[in-house]
């Protein structure tokens, strides 16, 4: 049985929450992830809604892209102690990413 916070679609799904039909060869389970921004001082940015991601290989680029993102809006703040600490849709911590690891988009 799949974890409450997960959906199995297809290899290649058009839309989130397709299921997969008689005919599919694979199926992936897709899982919500919550990325939270937190900073040494007790500061943080928390990710409510969560993110469907396809695969556990997918969590260090969507990390990535999340500490850019929110850099990119204050560019003057020392974003030196920042951490991306993700979560799964259970409340397990499965990544923590330091945003100065943060890999330039490709």
């Amino acid at each position: 049985m799949a974890d409450p916070g997960s959906t199995r679609i297809c290899a290649a799904p058009k839309w989130h929450g397709e299921r997969c039909g008689r005919g599919a060869k694979k199926a992936v389970t897709v899982q919500r992830y919550h990325f939270h921004c937190v900073g040494r001082d007790g500061d943080a940015v928390f990710d409510l809604a969560g993110r469907w991601v396809p695969r556990l290989r997918a969590l260090g680029p969507q990390a990535d892209r999340v500490a850019r993102t929110l850099m990119s809006g204050a560019l003057d703040t020392d974003w030196s102690d920042w951490l991306v600490d993700v979560h799964d849709a259970r409340g397990r911590r499965v990544l923590v990413r330091a945003f100065t690891d943060a890999r330039p988009a490709r």
